[in-house]
């Protein structure tokens, strides 16, 4: 629009963005950042991904590379360098093996914090799911039961917040008739108490 407007190559138009954009954030600045976010976010349909760091109290975007693997991130905490590596106390990540294994090599006083999505989400596919499917394969001389509970995945993976009433009342079905499922459906719903834990010691008593 902007290049209609004025005449000008939207190569031109986006050059003079870009130096905009430069002069604006170009200058990487750290200082004082003790804990960070770090996440990955998919380019060009999930084909390609970039990395993006952010401190967490101020909630400023720090640095945004392209990757996600060890090598393209490590230019953020070589930018960081060796003294803001040891300030960092905290990094808040999903659970991507590649930036775990980096926050841990270049920052040494470093917590690092899976977010609730992730583990949750990671639950209920490794456990709930696996359980499911376990408790499906007993029923194979019962199939009529068999298909409720090879059908109930996403019953069991959504959040109870967001089931219509007819879901709802399924799911209150399927957890009184099979106890295995019961559980760990139980187990995935106080998995997620731990990150609302009022202090350290609650939430490691909820772990517990």
């Amino acid at each position: 629009h902007i290049a209609r407007l004025t005449g000008l190559h939207w190569h031109t138009i986006k050059e003079i963005d870009h130096r905009r954009l430069q002069h604006l954030h170009g200058n990487f600045s750290a200082e004082g950042a003790r804990r960070l976010v770090m996440d990955e976010f998919a380019l060009h349909k999930g084909h390609r991904y970039a990395t993006v760091a952010l401190d967490a109290e101020r909630m400023r975007v720090l640095w945004v590379g392209e990757g996600n693997s060890r090598e393209a991130i490590r230019p953020f905490f070589e930018m960081l360098g060796e003294e803001g590596c040891q300030r960092i106390e905290a990094v808040a990540m999903d659970m991507n093996t590649a930036m775990d294994l980096e926050v841990r090599q270049q920052c040494p006083n470093a917590e690092v914090v899976y977010d609730l999505f992730h583990v949750v989400a990671r639950f209920g596919r490794e456990v709930v799911d696996r359980v499911r499917v376990d408790q499906a394969n007993t029923l194979r001389a019962e199939p009529k039961a068999r298909q409720v509970i090879k059908r109930s995945r996403w019953l069991l993976l959504r959040n109870r917040d967001n089931l219509k009433a007819e879901q709802a009342v399924k799911l209150e079905e399927l957890l009184a008739a099979n106890r295995p499922l019961a559980t760990v459906y139980l187990l995935k719903t106080e998995l997620k108490e731990i990150w609302y834990a009022p202090s350290v010691r609650e939430g490691a008593r909820r772990w517990k």
